[in-house]
């Protein structure tokens, strides 16, 4: 009979083995959002485009991100702000911009009606005055390259996309930072055939990043948009969710050439930022989370801890010590691709153990908060969620 001890590991080899195959298989099915082979540049475009973004309290990175969105070429663009009820100088900040550029346009927001999140809320206002037909939401913290609309646009067109969205470049600039976004993009790219997701109409073969979502206004509309979702933290996910529920088209395109996102402002914001999303990630269902967990923990320790115990007290056996190896081998070589494929340093393949550890800490941080109501962002309680089996 199996032990429990062989048993976990074959459950690693096989996961090893999944995460090694997609990440390989994803090199070659996912594009480049920016494609310098490509001459699209000059092309007429028809779509006007409205630029989303809300802004609460980024008197850090608004400054970056807006200057970023007067060099785009793209036209007709109106680029929207909302100041949703700042207490620093955000608001001073964007007018600023919008006095020197008519594409420019501030919207003071209100406070959020029973019910709705404060950034959902600020959508549906920007989304109310909103003129275009393609309806582009990005977070305050997130910079553009130049052309990274016109390059949008085309790629929607040319792939009849109802909703388009990126993997940015994530700017890590603390240590929880550089520890997670190794992992998130990992998690990602190596955990979901992209070909096959494109082709499917399984919801949750879906990713959708809020620092950039291209939506025709008819999709938009479908889904039901902000307000649809006004309870539920992770929008960019769940509204990915909907669009491929409803049968319309998704397209994730690699942004790291085109889309960065600033990082947080310090370890603490990063590990609460961080923590919101991922207990939403899984649909608030306690049994996906503690299988997450222990696949997550079995996949990144098991391998090592039976190799070590092999060193040091020679007391395992030969195929564990083979399938330990293995699996070790194709968890680093997945890790490297990502690291590589989104620029993150070489060091974070070495401390993957350390990622998941705190990545797992992070988890129980993001159940417990929700479990017990009291997750919060920006100084507004996230209430309203429903624990599941």
């Amino acid at each position: 009979m199996i032990s429990v001890s062989e048993a976990l590991h074959y459950i690693v080899i096989v996961s090893a083995i999944y995460f090694f195959i997609i990440t390989v298989i994803n090199i070659r099915f996912i594009e480049y959002l920016i494609d310098p082979n490509k001459k699209w540049i000059d092309e007429p475009f028809n779509d006007s485009v409205s630029v989303l973004v809300p802004a609460r309290n980024e008197e850090d990175g608004i400054s970056d991100c807006l200057r970023a969105l007067s060099i785009q070429t793209y036209d007709p663009i109106e680029i929207l702000i909302l100041d949703d009820r700042s207490t620093d100088r955000t608001a001073e900040i964007i007018k600023s911009f919008a006095d020197s550029d008519p594409r420019i346009k501030m919207i003071s927001g209100s406070e959020p009606p029973e019910g709705w999140l404060g950034k959902h809320w600020a959508c549906d206002q920007l989304f109310q005055e909103a003129n275009g037909d393609l309806l582009l939401f990005m977070d305050a913290d997130t910079i553009l390259s130049e052309g990274t609309v016109a390059a949008s646009v085309h790629e929607s067109n040319i792939r009849k996309a109802d909703l388009l969205t990126v993997m940015p470049q994530r700017i890590a600039t603390c240590i929880t930072e550089r520890l997670m976004f190794p992992f998130l993009d990992w998690i990602v790219f190596s955990g979901m055939p992209m070909a096959y997701a494109h082709r499917s109409s399984n919801q949750y073969l879906s990713a959708a990043f809020g620092q950039f979502m291209l939506f025709r206004r008819e999709a938009y509309k479908r889904t039901g948009g902000h307000a649809e979702i006004r309870s539920n933290p992770l929008d960019d996910f769940t509204l990915g969710r909907i669009t491929k529920k409803l049968g319309l088209t998704w397209v994730l395109y690699q942004g790291t050439e085109s889309v960065q996102t600033l990082g947080y402002k310090g370890d603490i914001e990063a590990f609460r930022g961080i923590s919101r999303s991922v207990f939403p990630a899984i649909n608030y269902r306690v049994s996906v989370f503690i299988l997450f967990s222990v696949i997550l923990t079995s996949l990144s320790f098991l391998p090592l801890a039976t190799l070590v115990a092999s060193v040091l007290l020679n007391q395992q056996s030969t195929e564990l010590l083979v399938l330990s190896t293995m699996s070790l081998g194709m968890i680093i070589i997945s890790w490297a691709i990502v690291c590589r494929k989104f620029k993150h340093s070489v060091l974070a393949i070495l401390f993957y153990p350390l990622s998941v550890a705190v990545i797992i800490v992070l988890a129980w941080h993001s159940f417990i908060t929700y479990t017990f109501g009291v997750a919060d962002w920006k100084n507004r309680r996230i209430l309203g969620q429903k624990i599941r089996l």
